[in-house]
């Protein structure tokens, strides 16, 4: 029933399961309506036994045993009955119309009252079977103990249950279908702000990714449910719109030094000698193909890492002799600049992918040396903790303003496009740096001062986690 219940609407699942649950209910209360129903009349019956013995032996002045021919009294005349009965069982007396020649009680329960216990219980009697309540007595006296045995019909009771049961069974399908036609309207009350929400979602496309799904006036599931789905909406928006702006920005990267080669070619073939002049194009056609080269290195980096599928080589190495040997490469371009690089790098023992860390601190080095003016210092410092191992560079550089710090990290940002493009950059390099260091479990931060200087900074756990993905043996 489950599986062909799963494959209705809500709103028939909902009612389904709203009647099924009713009909449950409706058949514990009316089977317990039932029960006390007759309790509580057979304990009227009982009370009324109670007081037609009581009367029969008020009644009786000298005791029931000691009279074992008088007649039995104080019973009224109709299907009431009374019996006399000996010790063995024998009908000495008898009253009532329906009154039976044997004996009313059976053998067991004569032996029970008998024993001086007062015996409750249901029989049938009479050509008709019909259904009695007696209650049997013992009576003591000079002679042997006789027992009394006073019984009413249960016609009244069963004509009343059977009664209430009837009414019942034809009441409850009414209850039911009333329930499940007010449980349907309900369900559809309920569930139409869900199929607003489905026809405003259904509308929303690739040139609609600004539109949201209205929220209901409310504090509810549905209200959470919409404010879900537009939260997902903005998501996807902010994702769709990065990806975009990337590629955007990635083919205005790639077209600069493709026209560059195009326009030194076309500037040489029109030359009247164009073997002069084909040593200096292809130097320049060489450095704009390796700058193309980085470009695309990048991207496929970060295409890699957006897929988490980027391979990491890891193996423990030293960080300090990283960062000694990234200075060592590019002070030569500090002193062209004018600029002091210093380093503090002692030997500092991580486990990560040795080319890539590479590559994080050569951008990090770089950009600070790029960034910062003549008569300016780089200084670089490694640190070992508890926590984990850490490298800062720091600058005395122009500094970075704290509307542009937050967005540092992102892809293609540049602070100066003009002047980043000048010298090389895609502005890709920070953006690099922060997908490799969170690779490897880590975290990269920057911190800036407006015209004192800027720090970047990242720390490496000491074992990297386990999700870490590595290329297979």
């Amino acid at each position: 029933m489950a599986g062909w219940l799963a494959r209705l609407p809500v709103r028939a699942r909902l009612t389904a399961w709203y009647v099924v649950l009713l009909a449950v209910i409706l058949a514990a209360l009316g089977s317990f309506l039932l029960l006390r129903l007759r309790a509580d009349l057979v304990a009227e019956v009982d009370k009324a036994l109670d007081a037609q013995a009581a009367g029969i032996l008020t009644d009786s002045e000298s005791g029931l045993d000691a009279m074992p021919g008088a007649s039995v009294a104080g019973l009224p005349r109709g299907e009431t009955a009374a019996q006399l009965l000996s010790p063995s069982g024998e009908v000495r007396d008898r009253a009532g119309a329906a009154a039976p020649a044997r004996s009313l009680l059976t053998p067991v329960m004569l032996r029970q009252v008998l024993a001086g216990q007062q015996v409750r219980a249901e029989v049938r009697s009479g050509p008709n079977e019909a259904r009695y309540r007696v209650l049997g007595l013992r009576q003591a006296g000079r002679g042997a103990p006789t027992v009394l045995v006073v019984a009413a019909p249960l016609a009244d009771v069963d004509r009343s249950v059977e009664r209430l049961r009837l009414l019942l069974l034809v009441a409850g399908p009414i209850a039911l279908l009333l329930a499940g036609g007010g449980g349907w309207l309900l369900a559809r009350v309920a569930l139409r702000p869900v199929g607003r929400m489905t026809e405003q979602a259904e509308a929303i496309g690739a040139d609609r990714l600004h539109d949201r799904v209205s929220v209901p006036d409310a504090t509810d599931e549905l209200t959470r449910l919409a404010r879900t789905l537009n939260g997902m909406l903005d998501r996807i928006e902010r994702g769709v719109v990065e990806q975009r702006r990337f590629v955007a920005d990635a083919s205005h990267e790639l077209r600069t030094p493709l026209a560059v080669m195009r326009a030194e070619l076309e500037v040489a073939l029109r030359a009247d000698d164009p073997a002069a002049d084909a040593s200096e194009v292809l130097g320049s056609a060489a450095e704009e193909v390796a700058r193309m080269s980085k470009i695309v290195d990048d991207l496929l980096t970060l295409a890699h890492r957006d897929e988490n599928s980027l391979e990491l080589l890891l193996a423990p190495i030293d960080l300090g002799e990283i960062a000694t040997e990234v200075a060592g490469k590019l002070r030569p371009l500090a002193e062209e600049g004018g600029l002091q690089l210093v380093v503090e790098a002692p030997s500092v023992p991580v486990v990560a992918d040795q080319a890539r860390l590479t590559q994080v601190v050569t951008n990090l080095v770089d950009n600070a040396v790029k960034y910062t003016g003549a008569s300016g210092s780089v200084r670089v410092r490694v640190w070992d903790e508890a926590g984990g191992s850490g490298l800062a560079v720091t600058d005395t550089g122009p500094g970075i303003g704290p509307e542009d710090l937050p967005k540092v990290f992102d892809r293609f940002f540049r602070l100066d496009a003009a002047r980043t493009r000048a010298r090389g950059g895609s502005g890709l390099g920070l953006a690099i740096c922060k997908e490799l260091v969170e690779a490897h479990g880590g975290r990269i931060w920057a911190e800036s001062i407006p015209g004192t200087g800027s720090t970047f900074a990242f720390t490496l756990p000491a074992q990297p986690p386990a999700a870490v993905h590595q290329p297979a043996p």
